[in-house]
């Protein structure tokens, strides 16, 4: 690979740097790959096994859960854990990959999946859901069903494919893959048997049959059967069973397989979090992870940039638990309730790019299973008003919601709000997220998202 562009492109990740511009995640990937349209695929030759995970919710927190299970049993490896997870992003990882890094380990964006797999060739392609999500950019969930199903078709047979079971569309299209393991929840108290309004996939991928649902766990998510054509939720090699929530401080549950099961105490919240740490196991496992250095890996995993993540400023305590999805959403809004006592909460709305223009999402948002628990509600964000207008219509009391249009004003608003030692709930967009984080960073309360290990 000509020595001139890498230069070019690690020069540029360095200014953005020293000039404030950014962390220098993508820039450096986007030049390299001007300059050079194949270096992707040329770097990924150089590592032995490569781990690609996927999802509209989650995958963050989970290549990071791989990732600190792989570091627990000394395997070096490269990661995006900055969350720039497409082409750009790749390509800056592994242009600053350490010569020992022999492992990768990726989370790719949904919608760039099928033209990244071809280039990757990863050795194990994780899938753990889709939910609508962005339909400016990605349009109705069945187009990137479609171009996932073109994408595992193409699959070589030494492409082991792990899937989420409980997905129904995603059962589908593993099922189209003869290298594929499953995974999914067992019959939990906290799933129901009413199918949110909100939910996606309720029709058989096979002959577009409603599907019946005997538990409901996030979404569309759950055990479920076609009546019509007995197409059926597989029957997972990776189970997750026995879960406990506890609030605000944690999950755990039995993680098993086939081999083997463990006691899982993870330090994320919400069930959400459970199929977050299942994946991570069933893929620890295909790659021969042992089970105690899975459990010791999952058990110290922090919270990843703005996913159950606390920073404490001035005296408070914030928690950020990222919200840019009706579904995602919709779980935040669900572990809450878990939690005694009423909630200071804070929701951010932006429509930039990252978040998609089309904010009519938040009217399948369930805000209202939370009405009577809030003890005060703050709205920021490049669409607050929407949001307001929302919570208006919910019979919320305008007279008690405070609208701040800037990051400062909303943390000096919580500051004034919340007793010393007490808690604010912040839900934000992607782009929010990243402005609220910047800002928090200014005041010495956190690091740059893209300092994240």
């Amino acid at each position: 690979m000509s020595n001139i562009a890498l230069s070019l492109a690690k020069a540029a990740g360095w200014i953005s740097r020293a000039l404030g511009l950014g962390g220098g995640t993508t820039i450096p990937g986007m030049i390299l790959l001007k300059l050079r349209p194949r270096a992707l695929q040329e770097m990924a030759q150089e590592l032995e096994e490569i781990i690609v995970i996927s999802a509209t919710n989650g995958k963050t927190t989970t290549a990071r859960m791989v990732s600190h299970a792989a570091h627990e049993s000394e395997i070096s490896c490269v990661a995006n854990t900055s969350g720039a997870n497409l082409s750009s992003g790749i390509a800056t990882a592994l242009l600053q990959r350490n010569p020992d890094e022999r492992f990768g380990i990726f989370e790719v964006d949904e919608a760039v999946l099928p033209d990244l797999i071809p280039k990757l060739q990863p050795t194990v392609l994780v899938l753990m859901n889709l939910f609508r999500d962005q339909l400016d950019r990605y349009g109705e969930l069945e187009t990137t069903i479609q171009k996932w199903e073109e994408m595992i078709e193409s699959l070589p047979e030494t492409t082991k494919l792990i899937v989420n079971a409980d997905d129904p569309a995603l059962a589908y299209l593993g099922s189209l893959h003869q290298n594929v393991e499953f995974f999914g929840l067992e019959l939990t108290e906290y799933g129901s048997e009413t199918i949110p309004h909100a939910a996606d996939s309720l029709h058989c991928q096979k002959c577009d049959s409603p599907l019946s649902f005997q538990q409901v766990t996030i979404g569309h998510l759950g055990h479920w059967d076609c009546q019509n054509c007995g197409f059926r939720r597989p029957n997972p090699s990776f189970t997750g069973d026995k879960i406990n929530l506890k609030g605000l401080n944690g999950s755990e549950f039995i993680a098993a397989s086939k081999k083997d099961s463990l006691e899982m105490q993870i330090p994320l919240a919400g069930l959400h979090n459970v199929y977050n740490a299942l994946t991570a196991y069933a893929t620890c496992s295909t790659i021969d992870i042992s089970t105690r250095k899975i459990q010791k890996g999952l058990s110290t995993i922090s919270a990843a940039f703005g996913r159950n993540e606390i920073i404490n400023f001035d005296g408070i305590e914030l928690m950020i638990m990222l919200a840019k999805n009706p579904a995602g959403a919709n779980q935040n809004l669900k572990t809450l309730l878990l939690e005694e006592g009423n909630i200071h909460l804070a929701i951010l709305l932006n429509d930039r790019t990252a978040d998609g223009k089309d904010v009519s999402w938040i009217w399948d948002v369930d805000y209202e299973m939370i009405l009577d628990r809030i003890s005060s509600l703050t709205i920021s964000g490049d669409r607050a008003y929407d949001l307001a207008l929302r919570f208006h219509y919910s019979g919320f009391p305008a007279t008690s919601m405070h609208i701040v249009p800037s990051i400062h004003e909303l943390l000096e608003h919580l500051k004034s709000t919340i007793k010393l030692d007490g808690r604010a709930i912040v839900l934000p967009t992607y782009t929010s997220m990243l402005d609220l984080r910047a800002e928090l960073n200014k005041v010495g309360a956190t690091h740059s998202f893209w300092e994240e290990k």
